[in-house]
């Protein structure tokens, strides 16, 4: 009776098709360009690599994070223009900086919570994946941004399309971290919605303790404390004046 035996399952390449992420080697050079548009094509193959240890993905991971954001910002900071054009970048970015590390430690406490056995290195990386992705976003919001600070003298506007957009760049961001930590061996999902709602309100209070970001002060931090929901209610019930918000 012949018998034929099946090859060593070590010398097939397999891609791991899971909650809708297919991980998968990357085949291409590691570049700040390649690692952006596997981002946004292929996020699987990014998890693939730095579960490997190619220490330059996430590198690669936040640079783009830190030029999304600094594009977003500026043009932010063009609606009012003068210090602005550097202080709006400079705040944007190291606030959403300031929130993941804030977050950092609750993500992996949470995670294990939720069943996902990975170290801190790995939760890291799907913290990292997830905003790049929202920041990108962002960039490509860049040019109405840019249309309606430089046609437009309303502030309330402005904060708004802001927030829609950041909520917009969550979103999507929010649903790939959920799908790599799916890949990772995610059990359950209850508490990483909560970090979630967590992260958002964060994020959202971070703006409000840096501010002024699209309007202009005499100072470059506010004096005083406030509730993210307080600032804006004072800001819509006040008269809008791009040169004045404290």
């Amino acid at each position: 009776m012949n018998t034929e035996t099946p090859p060593p399952s070590s010398s097939i390449p397999v891609a791991k098709a899971t909650s809708s992420i297919l991980v998968e080697p990357m085949q291409v050079p590691i570049t700040l360009l390649s690692v952006t548009e596997h981002l946004l094509k292929y996020p699987g193959r990014i998890l693939h690599a730095c579960q490997n240890g190619q220490l330059q993905v996430p590198l690669r991971l936040l640079l783009s994070t830190l030029i999304s954001f600094s594009v977003f910002g500026f043009l932010l900071g063009s609606f009012s223009g003068g210090m602005q054009l550097w202080a709006a970048p400079l705040k944007v970015t190291l606030g959403i900086c300031i929130a993941m590390l804030i977050c950092l430690p609750s993500l992996y406490i949470f995670s294990a919570l939720d069943g996902l056995d990975a170290r801190l290195s790995q939760i890291t990386t799907v913290l990292l994946t997830a905003i790049s992705l929202a920041g990108l976003l962002l960039l490509g919001f860049a040019p109405v941004i840019w249309v309606f600070s430089t046609s437009t003298d309303s502030l309330a506007f402005m904060g708004f399309l802001g927030l829609i957009f950041w909520v917009i760049g969550l979103y999507f961001g929010s649903r790939l971290l959920l799908q790599t930590a799916s890949v990772l061996g995610m059990q359950s999902s209850a508490y990483l919605k909560t970090w979630l709602t967590i992260f958002i309100i964060v994020t959202l209070q971070m703006s409000t303790s840096l501010r002024p970001i699209i309007g202009s002060s005499k100072n470059l931090l506010p004096d005083e404390k406030k509730f993210f929901i307080q600032h804006w209610v004072e800001t819509l019930g006040s008269p809008v004046e791009a040169s004045s918000v404290h």
